[in-house]
C-alpha cells in the first residue's frame, strides 16, 4: 500500500494557523498500510491503551472491519437514546430534510461493490442500495483525539454520542455521511500547529449502523494505530501532541456540518444541547458547507 497516502496537505490559515491535513480513503486502507508498513505505536498498558472490552490489536482491527463495538459502549448509546428521546422534541425540526425512496438492488457484476457489506462480513457482496429520489445530505464529524487522562467509558461516550446524533438526523431524513478523525495540536518542530489525520465510517448513500459507527470510539483506534502513524510518519508523540477543539478552518476543509468533541458530550444534557445545535445547524448551514 502505498505510503503516498499520508502525505499531508499543508492549510495555512490567517487566523487558526497552520493546519497539516491527511485525509485516509477508508478503514481497510488504512489498516492496510499500518500492517505492511509496520507502523504501530510501541507498547503501552493494555488497560491505557485499549480499555477492558476490545483488548489487543489483532481484536480492534477485526471489529473496525466488521463494524462491531463493545458491549460497554452499546449500553452508553442505548441510555443515551432513551434520554434523547425523553429530554428533546426532535419531531420540531421534522421537515428540514426531503424525502428519499429506496430501492435495493442485486448486482451481477463487481461494478458496484458494496464495501460496506463486504467488510461487515455479509454474502451478499453486490446487492447495493441506489437512493431514486433526492434528499439533502450532512457530514457529521468526530473527534477521537482525547487526553491521556481519559479512560474507556470517556471514548464510549464519544462513540455513542456520534450514533445517537447520526440516527436522530436519518430518521429526520437526511443521508449522514460520518467523518472519524484525530485531530491534535501540535508544538514539535515541524512547520504547523495543528495536526489532523481522518477516515470516513459511513458514506451517504449507505445504511446507518451504529454498530459500526461506534467503532470508532474504540481507544485501541486513537492510542494504537493513530499513534502508531504519529509516531512513526509524522515524528511526533503524546509528548508534543495535545487535545484542542476541532477549528473552523479543520471543520470547513472536512466539509463538517457538526463535529463530536469530548469536551462537549460529558453529560447527557451536553450530548441533548449538542444534538440540537447540530439540528439548528443543519436548518442553517453556513454558507461554506457544500451538502455531501
Amino acid at each position: 500500500m502505498s505510503m503516498q497516502i499520508l502525505e499531508p496537505k499543508i492549510i495555512d490559515d490567517q487566523y487558526e494557523g497552520k493546519h497539516a491535513v491527511v485525509q485516509i480513503p477508508n478503514v481497510k486502507t488504512m489498516l492496510d498500510i499500518i500492517d505492511d508498513n509496520d507502523l504501530y505505536t510501541h507498547k503501552r498498558t493494555k488497560t491505557w491503551q485499549y480499555g477492558k472490552h476490545v483488548v489487543g490489536r489483532e481484536n480492534v482491527q477485526r471489529a473496525l472491519m466488521v463494524g462491531r463495538t463493545s458491549d460497554a459502549m452499546m449500553k452508553t448509546y442505548q441510555k443515551l437514546r432513551s434520554s434523547i428521546d425523553t429530554r428533546l422534541d426532535v419531531s420540531k425540526f421534522a421537515g428540514m430534510g426531503l424525502s428519499c425512496k429506496r430501492k435495493r438492488v442485486r448486482r451481477d457484476d463487481g461494478d458496484d461493490l458494496s464495501m460496506s457489506r463486504l467488510m461487515g462480513g455479509s454474502d451478499q457482496y453486490w446487492e447495493t442500495t441506489i437512493r431514486k429520489s433526492k434528499r439533502a445530505n450532512v457530514r457529521i464529524g468526530m473527534n477521537m483525539a482525547i487526553a491521556c487522562g481519559h479512560k474507556e467509558k470517556d471514548f464510549a461516550r464519544l462513540g455513542a454520542t456520534l450514533a445517537c446524533i447520526c440516527d436522530v438526523i436519518t430518521k429526520l431524513g437526511y443521508g449522514v455521511e460520518v467523518i472519524a478523525y484525530n485531530f491534535a495540536g501540535y508544538s514539535g518542530s515541524k512547520n504547523w500547529n495543528r495536526f489532523g489525520i481522518s477516515i470516513p465510517f459511513k458514506l451517504a448513500n449507505e445504511p446507518l449502523d451504529v454498530h459500526r459507527l461506534m467503532t470508532a470510539g474504540l481507544p485501541g483506534l486513537f492510542r494504537d494505530f493513530m499513534f502508531g502513524l504519529m509516531e512513526k510518519v509524522y515524528g511526533f508523540d503524546g509528548s508534543l501532541g495535545y487535545q484542542v477543539e476541532t477549528t473552523d478552518t479543520y471543520k470547513r476543509e472536512l466539509n463538517l456540518i457538526h463535529a463530536v468533541e469530548q469536551r462537549f458530550c460529558k453529560t447527557d444534557a451536553d450530548t441533548i444541547d449538542g444534538l440540537e445545535k447540530a439540528l439548528q445547524t443543519i436548518a442553517k448551514p453556513p454558507k461554506w458547507f457544500n451538502h455531501v
